[in-house]
C-alpha cells in the first residue's frame, strides 16, 4: 500500500509541476514558481522512494507483491536479483521514470542557469506525469490477492518463493544493457521539451544551443544500448548474429536514427540560420519514436512476431499508451502549424558543391532509412487490423532496402570532408581524393571477387574504405594541428569499421555441424573437436539440470577448451532445452559453438521393473538394477499443477560395487507423456531414463519403464572473420558523440561565421598549409 501511495504523491507532484511552471512561464509571479517547484522536487522524491522500496521489497524477498513473486526468487544471486527490478513490464516503466527524474535534477540546475524554467520543466514534467498515471494502473506494487482476484488467495498469503527470470535472461548483460538502453530513451525527452519551448515563445534559435550536448548525449548513449543488446544476443542466444532485425530491435533503431540526423541538422542551423523547421520535427520525431518503441515493446502487438516483446499489459493501459503517444505528436503538430507563419524568414543556400549540402542529404538518407523502419517493422499492426496472420518481414527485406542507404551515407560522408561549408571547386575536390578513391576501390573489386562476385557487398566494402581512409587523414591532420575536436570524424570512422566488420564476418562466414559423443572427436575446418567431459554446474538451485560440456579446440599444436552450456529448467516445465554457445577469439576470427540439440542413442532394449524388484542390467550378466523406491519429493513443477516431477530411486551393483542415484521424469497430465531427465550411468557412457509408466491398482503393482541411450551433443560451428571490428566500431561511434560535447560545453554557444569556419574545413586547405 505505501509504494501505490507513493506513486500517486509522484503524480500529484508531476501534476502541480506541469500546471504551476505553464502559469508561471505566462505570469512570471514568483509564488507560482514556488510551487511550481516544490511539485516538481516532490514528484523527484517520491519517484526516487518509491523505486528504492520496490528495491527493497525485492531484496527482502516480499512475495506478496505480484511483481515481486512474478520475477524474483531466492535463488537468484545479488546482480540478477537487482535486474528483476526492471525485468516485467511494471518495473520497466518504473526504471524509465526513475531515468527521467535522476535527469530531471541535472536538467533544473541547467535550465536554472540558462533560460528560462518555466515552459522547459512543465512539459518535462508532463511526460513524467504519463508514466505515473501507467505506473498507478500497471504497479509494481499490486498484491496477489488482487492480481488473482479468482483465484482464493487470502491477503497474508506469503509464497515460498518467486517464480524467478526467464533462464535466458540470467545472464551478467541484463544488468547493463536495458539500464542504458533507458537512459538513452530518457535523454531524448530533453531535445523535445527544449523544441517545444522554444517555439511557444517564438524564439527559433537560441534553443538549440541548449538542445545540441543534450542531443549528443542522448545519440551516444543510445546507440551505446543498442550495441550492447547486440553483443548480448552474440554472446549468448547461440544463432551466432548481433542484429536480426527484430521488430523490437527496430523499434530501438528507429530514435537513434533520428536523433543522428538531429544532430548533423543542428550543426546547420548553428552556421547558418537555416534548417528550423526540420530541427524542430526531428527533435520532436526523436522522442515520439521513443514512446512508439514502448508501445511496441509493452502493448503486446508483438507478441506473437518478436522474441523479445512484453505480452499484452491489459486494455487500459494500452488505451493509456495511445493517449500518450497521441497526445506528444498532435501537440507539437498544433505548435508547428501555429507557428509557421512567424518564422523569420532566413536567407540559408545549400549550394551543390558545398559540405552543408551533403549534409542535408546525409540527414535525409538517415530519415529515410528510419521510415522504412516504422513501416517494415508496424506490418504486423496493419496485418492484426485487416484480419491477416501477424508475420514479421524477413531480414532479407530491410537488407535490400539499407544496403543501397548504406552505400550512398558513407559516400557522402567521405565526399563531404572535402567541401567547405560554403563552396569549393569540383575540380580541387577531386583531386584531393583521387587516390583515397584508386585504393578503396580496389580493396572493393578483391572483395568482390573473394565474395562470390557479389557487386553490392562489394560496392559497400569501397565506400566503408573509401568513408575508413578519408577520415583516417583527416583525424590525423587535425591531431597534428593540436585540434582535438574530431569526435565527428571518430563517430563517422566507427560507422565505416562497423560495416566492415559486418561484411567481413556475414560475407566469409563458414558453419558446420559436428556429432560429439563423450571421448568422441570431429573436424570443422581446420580445428579439431573433442568432447572431453561433461560437467553438472550450479548444483544448488533445484529448479534446474544444467550441464557444461568441456569441448577441446585443437589446430596447429594448440589447444583450448570451450564450454557451451546445454539446461533444463522448471521455467518451461522441462519440456525443452536451454542453449548457450562459447567462443574462443582469435585475432583474425571467432570459432563460435553453438549447441544446437541433445539426441540419445539407444543402446539396450529397455526394461520394465516393479517397486522392490531387481534385474539384471543389460549391459552386463554380473550387474543388476534395482527399483528400491517412488520419489515424490518434488511432485509440482514450480507453480504449474499440471506437470509433476516423478522420481525414482534406483541402486546399481557395478563391478562389484553398489552405486545410489535418483532418475526423474516430467508427468504432462494434459497429454498424459513422459519427458525423461537423462542421467548417466555411474561408470558407463551412457544414460538411463524414466520413459514411461504402467499404473495400476496401486504404486506397488505399477511398472515403470527405464530406458538407455548414449548422449549426443550437436553444435554448429561458424567462422566469423573479424568480428570484433564490429565491437571496435561501436566504440569509436559513441566515443566520437561523446568527443563531440566537448565543443558545446560552453552555453550559449557563439555563432561561428561561415568565414571562420571555411579555415579548416578541407583538406585542401588543410595540405597547404
Amino acid at each position: 500500500m505505501f509504494g501505490k501511495i507513493i506513486i500517486y504523491l509522484a503524480s500529484a507532484g508531476w501534476l502541480l509541476s506541469f500546471l504551476f511552471y505553464l502559469f508561471y512561464d505566462k505570469t512570471r509571479n514568483e509564488k507560482l514558481l514556488k510551487f511550481a517547484r516544490f511539485g516538481y522536487i516532490g514528484g523527484i522524491t517520491s519517484i526516487l522512494i518509491a523505486s528504492f522500496f520496490l528495491l527493497f521489497n525485492i531484496f527482502s524477498h516480499n512475495f506478496q507483491l505480484t511483481y515481486v513473486w512474478s520475477y524474483s526468487s531466492k535463488k537468484l544471486p545479488f546482480l540478477l536479483q537487482f535486474s528483476t527490478f526492471y525485468a516485467g513490464q511494471e518495473g520497466s516503466f518504473m526504471l524509465w521514470a526513475l531515468w527521467l527524474s535522476i535527469i530531471g535534477i541535472f536538467l533544473f540546475f541547467f535550465v536554472k542557469n540558462r533560460v528560462s524554467e518555466g515552459f522547459p520543466l512543465a512539459f518535462y514534467s508532463l511526460v513524467l506525469l504519463f508514466i505515473t498515471i501507467i505506473l498507478i494502473f500497471k504497479s509494481p506494487f499490486a498484491d496477489l490477492w488482487e492480481s488473482f482476484p479468482g483465484g482464493n488467495i487470502p491477503k497474508d498469503f506469503m509464497p515460498e518463493d518467486g517464480r524467478g527470470l526467464n533462464p535466458i535472461l540470467e545472464n551478467y548483460w541484463i544488468a547493463i544493457h536495458p539500464p542504458i538502453l533507458f537512459l538513452g530513451y530518457s535523454l531524448l525527452t530533453v531535445p523535445f521539451v527544449f523544441a517545444i519551448s522554444g517555439w511557444l515563445k517564438k524564439d527559433y534559435s537560441s534553443w538549440i544551443q541548449h538542445t545540441t550536448k543534450w542531443a549528443l548525449f542522448g545519440a551516444g548513449v543510445l546507440g551505446l544500448g543498442i550495441m550492447l543488446g547486440g553483443f548480448w544476443a552474440y554472446e549468448t542466444l547461440g544463432w551466432g548474429g548481433f542484429w536480426g532485425w527484430d521488430p523490437v530491435e527496430n523499434s530501438s533503431l528507429i530514435p537513434w536514427l533520428f536523433v543522428t540526423a538531429l544532430v548533423h541538422t543542428l550543426i546547420l542551423q548553428r552556421l547558418n540560420g537555416g534548417l528550423v523547421r526540420t530541427n524542430f520535427v526531428l527533435a520532436s520525431l526523436s522522442f515520439i519514436a521513443v514512446l512508439y518503441a514502448t508501445y511496441l515493446t509493452r502493448s503486446g502487438v508483438l507478441s506473437d512476431t518478436s522474441v523479445h516483446s512484453f505480452v499484452d499489459p491489459g486494455k487500459v493501459v494500452n488505451v493509456l499508451l495511445l493517449i500518450f503517444q497521441g497526445i506528444f505528436v498532435v501537440f507539437p503538430a498544433i505548435i508547428f502549424f501555429a507557428r509557421l507563419k512567424n518564422l523569420p524568414k532566413i536567407k540559408s543556400s545549400y549550394k551543390l558543391n558545398s559540405r552543408e549540402f551533403l549534409t542535408v542529404l546525409g540527414a535525409l538518407l538517415l530519415i529515410v532509412s528510419a521510415v522504412i523502419i516504422i513501416l517494415g517493422t508496424s506490418l504486423p499492426i496493419f496485418q492484426g487490423w485487416v484480419g491477416l496472420k501477424k508475420i514479421a518481414l524477413d531480414p532479407h527485406f530491410y537488407n535490400q532496402w539499407m544496403l543501397p542507404i548504406a552505400i550512398l551515407i558513407l559516400l557522402l560522408n567521405a565526399i563531404s570532408l572535402y567541401f567547405a561549408w560554403k563552396t569549393t571547386d569540383i575540380k580541387t575536390a577531386f583531386k584531393s581524393n583521387i587516390w583515397d578513391l584508386i585504393i578503396a576501390f580496389v580493396v572493393g573489386v578483391v572483395f568482390t571477387i573473394f565474395n562470390n562476385k557479389n557487386f553490392a557487398f562489394g560496392f559497400l566494402i569501397f565506400s566503408s574504405f573509401f568513408s575508413l581512409i578519408v577520415n583516417i587523414k583527416y583525424i590525423v591532420r587535425k591531431i597534428r594541428q593540436k585540434n582535438l575536436r574530431v569526435g565527428a570524424f571518430v563517430s563517422h570512422l566507427g560507422i565505416a569499421i562497423l560495416i566492415v566488420g559486418s561484411m567481413l564476418s556475414g560475407g566469409f562466414e563458414q558453419t558446420r555441424t559436428i556429432h560429439l559423443i563423450e571421448g568422441g572427436k570431429a573436424n570443422a575446418f581446420d580445428y579439431q573437436f573433442e568432447l572431453v567431459s561433461k560437467e553438472q554446474i550450479e548444483k544448488h538451485l533445484s529448479d534446474r539440470e544444467k550441464y557444461q560440456y568441456h569441448i577441446k579446440i585443437a589446430s596447429n599444436g594448440s589447444n583450448s577448451i570451450l564450454k557451451p552450456i546445454v539446461y533444463w529448467s522448471e521455467f518451461n516445465n522441462f519440456e525443452q532445452p536451454f542453449f548457450e554457445p562459447d567462443i574462443k577469439t582469435y585475432v583474425s576470427k571467432d570459432v563460435y559453438v553453438s549447441p544446437k540439440s541433445i539426441s540419445f542413442n539407444d543402446f539396450f532394449t529397455p526394461i520394465t521393473l516393479q517397486k522392490g524388484k531387481k534385474i539384471q542390467a543389460p549391459w552386463a550378466e554380473k550387474d543388476s538394477i534395482e527399483f528400491v523406491s517412488y520419489d515424490m519429493s518434488s511432485m509440482h513443477v514450480g507453480t504449474n499443477t499440471d506437470h509433476f516431477m516423478f522420481g525414482l530411486l534406483l541402486k546399481y551393483t557395478i563391478d562389484g560395487k553398489e552405486f545410489d542415484d535418483n532418475v526423474y521424469s516430467i508427468l504432462n497430465m494434459k497429454t498424459n507423456s513422459f519427458s525423461p531427465v537423462w542421467r548417466r550411468v555411474p561408470t558407463k557412457d551412457f544414460a538411463i531414463g524414466f520413459t514411461k509408466f504402467e499404473p495400476a491398482e496401486n504404486l506397488e503393482q505399477s511398472s515403470i519403464q527405464l530406458s538407455f541411450g548414449q548422449e549426443m551433443f550437436v553444435a554448429d560451428v561458424t567462422i566469423k572473420p573479424f568480428i570484433w571490428l564490429v565491437w571496435l566500431g561501436v566504440v569509436f561511434i559513441v566515443v566520437g558523440f561523446f568527443i563531440s560535447i566537448t565543443k558545446y560545453r560552453k552555453q550559449p554557444a557563439p555563432k561561428p561565421s561561415l568565414r571562420e569556419v571555411d579555415k579548416e574545413v578541407t583538406l585542401e586547405e588543410t595540405q597547404n598549409k
